[in-house]
Order: structure tokens, then sequence, then C-alpha cells
């Protein structure tokens, strides 16, 4: 953390974006698409072509990238943090596979186990596979990637956002719980806004607006906010149906569960 204060970023011009790799996310592809207009310069791996081999090949370009959001699923490992997971795409296999080879395969049901070495692993930023040394900003947009091995007796945290601050970016946001994908979509939109709009407000200052604005958010404020993203309107409809007859109340994302997940660390 004293290291992270020294990391001076100014630029945020640049994004790179993993964008659904599973196809089974509808508001992650939202997401990254409401977000690619407020950056003059961007890379995305969607869908299928977000593999791990994917990633790795453009791995030296990702060093002069300010901004990196992942919208994906994520899992922290308690029994072994090194091998918590940003799952990438081609990463599930037979579950019977993974008793043969428990360290490279984890189950995730009785049908399914996830290959790790097809994904982005903890001990993937530790072993310093990625340098994100011009990186302000590192959005893991999925689910438990803020948990952290508290059982550690080290005086470090150790968790997804400790592992890319060590690989050089200065700030991380991270999640807390299994969060819901419409609401974590609208908090992150607006959250991207809000730091475009005020180049100089710190990342936890910029989420704690995100994060007020969300919770007190009128069903007509957020049909009104909508109407402004940069979609086509058969995809802002998507959403304004889903404002309409998904959520109860007046305030519909009112509840700390949809808002209160998502942290930032660093500087």
């Amino acid at each position: 953390m004293q290291q992270v204060q020294q990391r001076d970023r100014p630029d945020f011009q640049s994004l790179f974006a993993i964008q659904n790799p599973t196809e089974d996310l509808s508001f992650a592809d939202l997401e990254v698409e409401s977000i690619l207009s407020y950056f003059p310069y961007h890379q995305v791996l969607a869908k299928e072509k977000a593999t791990k081999v994917a990633l790795s090949e453009v791995a030296s370009q990702l060093k002069e990238v300010n901004y990196l959001h992942f919208s994906c699923h994520g899992f922290f490992n308690l029994n072994s943090p090194q091998n918590s997971y940003l799952l990438l795409a081609d990463a599930y296999v037979c579950s019977e596979i993974a008793d043969d080879n428990p360290e490279r395969y984890l189950k995730v049901s009785n049908t399914e186990a996830v290959d790790l070495s097809k994904c982005l692993t903890l001990g993937n930023l530790f072993e310093r596979n990625f340098n994100f040394s011009q990186s302000r900003l590192v959005v893991l947009s999925a689910c438990e990637t803020g948990l952290i091995d508290f059982t550690n007796t080290s005086d470090e945290y150790i968790g997804l956002p400790s592992g890319f601050l060590y690989a050089g970016s200065s700030s991380v946001v991270s999640s807390l719980w299994t969060v819901n994908e419409l609401s974590t979509s609208f908090l992150l939109i607006k959250f991207i806004q809000i730091l475009q709009d005020a180049t100089d407000m710190s990342v936890p200052l910029a989420m704690n607006q995100a994060q007020q604005w969300l919770r007190d958010a009128t069903k007509e404020e957020l049909q009104e906010w909508v109407k402004k993203l940069t979609l086509d309107s058969d995809k802002k409809g998507k959403i304004r149906r889903q404002i309409n007859y998904k959520m109860t109340g007046e305030k519909p994302f009112n509840s700390p569960y949809h808002w209160a997940a998502f942290t930032a660390v660093g500087k």
C-alpha cells in the first residue's frame, strides 16, 4: 500500500475489457458497451474470444492501458487463495477430470469443473505474468472478487485485489458477495461516468457517489438515465422493461445488497 501511494496515474484514456466470456451474463454486455464510449482508445475481448490464450497474447499491450475492466464470473478460493480466479472462455470441463488432477481443476458442481490453466488466477498475477504499470484502475465486475484469506497470519491481505495491485495497478474495485447483474451494471456505468466527468476525483469517492446515486434513484430517474446511455434502442428497451417489471418499490435498488458490495482499494 505504501508503494501504491507513489503511483501517479493521471491518464484515463485507454480501456481494455473482458466481456462476458461464458456468454451467460446479458447485462455484462450492456455494461461494457456503455462504458466503451467514455474512452477514446479501447480494446475488448468479448464472449468466446475472451480466452486465457488471447489474454496472454495481448499481455505486452496491457502495460500501456489506463483502465482494465473484467465483466465475468469470479471465485475466491479460501482453501487455496492463489487459485482464486476470473473465469474466462473455454474453462469449463467435465467434473470427472478434476478427480485425476485436483491441482489444475476445481469442481464447481457434480457435472462441471473449471480448468484453472484457462482462467486468470491470483497465482498468475503474483507470478508477474502481467504488467499493469500504467493502470490507474482495475474493475472486477464479478462475484466475490474482493474476498480475502482472513486465516492468513502474514501482514498482507491475500486476494485478487492485492494481486492486481502487485501487478502494478494503483486502484482496484472489487465485490464482497454474489452481486446482481442489473444493479452492478448500473453502478459501474455511473461510477465511470463520475470519474470521467471529474478527472481529479479519487476512485473511492467516485464509487461512494455512484453508490449513493444507485441507492436513492427512483424508477423514473433510472428510466431517464437509461435513455442517455450510448446503446441502441433495443438494448435500452430491454433495460427499461427490467426496471418496470422486475424491480419493485419506488427506489428499486435501495437495499444495500444492490449497492454496497463494491469496495475500492489502493490510491
